[in-house]
């Protein structure tokens, strides 16, 4: 039982650990992200528990290369849903090392008034989230495996 108890201890160390391998420079706004084919997304961070809810909600257009990279304080399963979001969105999950483990491709915006049960719902593992434009992460070709480059930007 020892055993068991070191070894879970071990790999919970371990995935804590990999939760601060992307370091967000004090004061960044936003980053951009280099995707698979070099195209390049410009994401505003959701970094605090407000701007977390709030994510993309109330927008009603999103930029071709812009997208939201929320970006959580530890691993761990990720809800999202779409209420008061009136983009379409591709949501992509992704570990520490912006590794991405699941993409949900055009997951369909909310209405106004429409009932909280018809609201579209995705979970999955992860330490950061990318939300893009639909139809983004197959166009550029975001899949499970590959891994994003980011930078942030210089306040000028």
């Amino acid at each position: 039982m020892k055993k068991t108890s070191l070894l879970l201890a071990a790999a919970l160390a371990c995935l804590a650990g990999v939760a601060l391998a992307l370091k967000v420079p004090a004061g960044a706004a936003a980053a951009e992200l280099r995707l698979p084919d070099g195209f390049r997304v410009r994401a505003e961070l959701a970094l605090t528990k407000e701007a977390q809810s709030k994510g993309l909600m109330f927008r009603e257009a999103l930029a071709p290369d812009g997208g939201m990279l929320f970006v959580f304080g530890e691993p761990g399963v990720k809800y999202f849903w779409m209420k008061n979001t009136y983009v379409d969105l591709d949501m992509v999950f992704l570990d520490a090392d912006l590794k991405v483990l699941r993409v949900f491709h055009r997951v369909p915006r909310s209405v106004p008034g429409q009932p909280e049960a018809e609201l579209a719902r995705v979970s999955s593992p992860a330490v950061c989230v990318l939300e893009l434009p639909a139809g983004a992460a197959r166009a550029h070709r975001v899949k499970p495996g590959v891994r994003l480059g980011i930078s942030f930007p210089k306040k000028k």
